[in-house]
């Protein structure tokens, strides 16, 4: 097999991306690839077209999972389009998102990671900045959370934490019923009912409270 066949099973950036050539350095690995597709995509609006106003000068890198001890970096030649909404765009592609510089892999594994253990702890583990890391969350959070997921809350529980001296709050609200967070914000808990109405709308509850199943040997 192939290195670049081998690099493309493994890596699986999506369809349409080919793997052109792989090149290993001291401290990293450098995986050069081509879009195959004819059709240039916006990255802002997935505005197609297949005129192309000209080529970026110049490689874009994105930096992927880590290969053992190896840093894996994804270099590709990208074109530019002109979208009729956001103007002169650099052509989207799918293992990244826009206006980043890592992998879809690589920022879902930090998000992960931010879920699990503390900032600088995922620092030190992936060798990324520690504003890097808060970019990347915000990011992950944008594309990935359910816009609907504020919707149908019955059983909710509001918590806070504070720390220098308890001048400043953190407050996150949790979903008993699926065990989860569905929102935070900074600030005490007390300022949560308006800070959440004027950034995402007052929580729609649901209107009927599910009946508990009776217990077989009580009789109503």
């Amino acid at each position: 097999m192939r290195v670049t066949t081998a690099f493309s099973r493994l890596l699986r950036l999506g369809k349409g991306v080919l793997v052109k050539k792989v090149r290993f350095e001291p401290d990293r690995v450098v995986v050069e690839v081509a879009l195959r597709r004819r059709r240039l995509l916006c990255p802002e609006c997935g505005y197609s077209t297949r005129a192309r106003k000209d080529t970026r000068p110049g490689c874009s890198v994105w930096r992927h999972l880590d290969l053992g001890v190896w840093r894996l970096e994804i270099h590709c030649h990208r074109r530019r389009l002109w979208c009729p909404v956001h103007g002169a765009r650099t052509e989207g592609v799918p293992f990244a998102r826009p206006r980043s510089e890592f992998t879809r892999d690589f920022e879902c594994l930090v998000a992960w990671l931010a879920t699990r253990t503390d900032k600088t702890t995922i620092t030190r583990v992936l060798r990324v900045d520690w504003y890097t890391v808060g970019r990347i969350i915000k990011r992950v959070c944008d594309d990935e959370l359910d816009p609907d997921r504020l919707g149908g809350l019955f059983e909710i529980g509001i918590d806070e934490v504070s720390w220098k001296k308890q001048h400043n709050y953190l407050t996150l609200i949790a979903d008993h019923q699926r065990r989860c967070v569905v929102w935070g914000c900074e600030g005490p808990a007390a300022r949560v009912p308006a800070t959440r109405a004027r950034d995402h709308g007052p929580i729609r509850p649901v209107r009927d409270r599910p009946r508990r199943p009776r217990h077989p040997g009580r009789v109503a």
